[in-house]
C-alpha cells in the first residue's frame, strides 16, 4: 500500500512539472500588439520630456552614465523607473543613483511585495515597508497589473485591487502624499493565454 501511495505521489509530481515550467511572469509576457497606426519615428524630441513609464529592473547595477547619454540624445530630461522594487533592492537603486550624481534625472517608484498577503499583520507590515521605501528615496508607488490578474493570497485566492486587506498600503500612500500608479480595467488581450 505504501509503495502505491509513493508511486502515485511521484506520478503527480512528475506530471505537474511541465505545468510549473509553463508559468510566466508579466515581464516575460509579450503579446502581439493590437494597436495599428501609421509610423512617424522621431530620433530626438523637440522639447525636453519626462518618460513617466519606464522599467529598469537592474538600475542598482546599471551603467547610469550610458543611460544618461542615451537620454540626452533623445532630449529626455527625467526617467521615472516604475520598477524600484522594495526594501534592500530599492535602497540599492537609490544609493546607486546618488553615488552617480544623477538624482535629478532618475526617479524611482516603490513596489509592494504581495507575498504573505492574508497573514495577520500583512497590511501593516507592507505599509511600514512603503514608508521605509519613501525614506530611502522612492517618490511614488507602482502597482503592477498582476494585482487583480494573477496575484493570490496565502490561500490561493486571486486578490482584487480593492481588497480591504490592502487598505493600509493605500492609507499610507495617502498619508505620505505620494502618487500611486496602478493598472486597472485591462484590455482584452491581457486576458488571453500568456505565451511567447
Amino acid at each position: 500500500m505504501t509503495s502505491r501511495i509513493l508511486n502515485l505521489f511521484y506520478l503527480c509530481t512528475l506530471s505537474s512539472a511541465p505545468l510549473l515550467a509553463q508559468q510566466m511572469t508579466f515581464e516575460e509576457y509579450n503579446p502581439p500588439s493590437t494597436l495599428v497606426v501609421p509610423e512617424n519615428p522621431l530620433t530626438r524630441a523637440k522639447y525636453p520630456f519626462i518618460d513617466v513609464h519606464s522599467h529598469h529592473w537592474r538600475m542598482a547595477t546599471q551603467n547610469l552614465d550610458k543611460l544618461r547619454r542615451e537620454m540626452d540624445d533623445l532630449n529626455m530630461g527625467v526617467v521615472v523607473n516604475l520598477s524600484g522594487r522594495t526594501g534592500r533592492d530599492l535602497k540599492a537603486m537609490t544609493d546607486h543613483i546618488a553615488d552617480n550624481e544623477t538624482p535629478n534625472r532618475f526617479v524611482v517608484f516603490a513596489n509592494v511585495d504581495f507575498s504573505g498577503l492574508g497573514r495577520d499583520g500583512w497590511g501593516e507590515k507592507a505599509a511600514a515597508q512603503l514608508e521605509e521605501d519613501v525614506k530611502n528615496g522612492a517618490v511614488g508607488l507602482k502597482i503592477y497589473k498582476s494585482l487583480g490578474l494573477s496575484t493570490t493570497d496565502v490561500n490561493g485566492n486571486r486578490v482584487a485591487e480593492d481588497d480591504p486587506r490592502i487598505a493600509p498600503v493605500w492609507d499610507k500612500a495617502g498619508e505620505l502624499g505620494i502618487p500611486v500608479l496602478i493598472h486597472s480595467a485591462d484590455p482584452a488581450p491581457f486576458w488571453q493565454p500568456h505565451d511567447n
